[in-house]
């Protein structure tokens, strides 16, 4: 069909004119700076989440050396004033058992010392675990931050595991552009696998999936709303961020919280859902759409 005034359209920004299948209230080029500006600004929130937590750490750190040269004062003005108290006692004491009194009270003074010495040395052990525990909880998810976990994807029934990953990935990059309608290609997949070994019950392992790119991921995480409109094969998956064991433990916990919630809202305007990425997530309340 031949371009004419009445099948064209302005963009409401940059005021380019096009086809009207080409626009919404904008152009294709201004969605899509208005998508790269979105990414950016999730990028920024998630640089100033691991500025916070580095922070985090700093505060610890300077905490177990202020407490460190506390303890060693505390402990210089206790062994001063046991010298005091012996030096008084050796002064105090004469005679054959003077010596005695002397030996008692040093054993008692040591076993009281070593005693402390141990309480300070375990306090500071928990704190440096504490801290390497941090320092690991954040390495992993750094790795994982570009991974998905699909959850009961049909397993390929090929003969050899070269032939079931080949499936594996039509399967999956068929999900991500024709469902989704991500464009995505197999080379914006670094890897995929089935987690967990291969069992006689044909029970369905889960996918993991790891992309080159963080953008590719959030692409497929905002747009899995879709799957409620696919065919069954697709309806029945679920899909989520690969998380560490205390990451899914805390997010369980989250989810059974906010369907407390739910179940206490009686006016039917707000829903409870569980949003944010591993490590940070949270409950928010979502105003139903009319």
């Amino acid at each position: 069909m031949a371009l004419t005034l009445k099948n064209l359209k302005k963009c409401g920004r940059c005021e380019m004119i096009g086809g009207m299948d080409s626009f919404g209230e904008l152009c294709k080029n201004c969605c899509r700076i208005d998508k790269l500006e979105e990414r950016i600004e999730e990028q920024d929130k998630r640089m100033e989440e691991m500025e916070k937590k580095i922070e985090g750490l700093m505060v610890v750190k300077t905490t177990q050396d202020a407490y460190e040269k506390q303890r060693q004062k505390e402990e210089q003005m206790r062994l001063d004033k046991m010298e005091e108290e012996i030096n008084e006692i050796k002064g105090d004491n004469s005679g054959d058992n003077s010596k005695e009194k002397e030996a008692e009270w040093t054993t008692i003074v040591k076993k009281t010392m070593d005693k402390e010495l141990k309480t300070v040395n375990d306090k500071m052990k928990q704190v440096e675990e504490k801290i390497k525990e941090t320092a690991d909880e954040e390495r992993r998810r750094e790795e994982r931050i570009n991974n998905i976990v699909i959850h009961r994807l049909e397993e390929s029934q090929e003969a050899t595991g070269e032939q079931r990953m080949t499936e594996d990935k039509t399967t999956v990059l068929e999900l991500f552009r024709d469902v989704l309608k991500v464009n995505c290609e197999g080379k914006d997949i670094r890897r995929m696998f089935r987690m967990g070994k291969t069992n006689e019950s044909n029970k369905t392992r889960p996918l993991l999936v790891e992309f080159r790119e963080r953008a590719t991921k959030n692409e497929v995480m905002e747009s899995l709303g879709k799957l409620r409109a696919a065919e069954e094969k697709y309806t029945k998956i679920s899909v989520a961020h690969d998380m560490t064991e205390g990451e899914r433990e805390r997010c369980r916990s989250l989810v059974k919280e906010s369907k407390e919630k739910q179940n206490k809202e009686e006016s039917g305007e707000w829903i409870y859902k569980v949003k944010g990425w591993p490590g940070s997530m949270k409950i928010v309340k979502i105003k139903k759409q009319q």
